[in-house]
């Protein structure tokens, strides 16, 4: 084989098993925060039933403007 071809082989497997360990590491330390930090469940707030964000402006206005409308025509 040519000698930059191996070299690149080479490179590739290395960074590949670097990879490898660093997400083990990234595992190792996630799965320790998770078993040690024990924080309180806090319930979630109660729910409108409005859609979330700008999605509840068209709402509002076609609930003000429909009885507006029933009583011109």
């Amino acid at each position: 084989m040519n000698y930059r071809f191996e070299n690149f082989i080479n490179s590739a497997s290395a960074n590949k098993q670097a990879f490898e360990s660093s997400i083990k590491s990234v595992r190792s330390e996630l799965e320790s925060m998770v078993s040690t930090n024990s924080t309180p469940v806090v319930p979630s707030p109660a729910k409108t039933g409005w859609l979330r964000g700008s999605l509840s402006y068209p709402w509002v206005i076609v609930c003000s403007l429909v009885p507006s409308l029933k009583d011109m025509f």
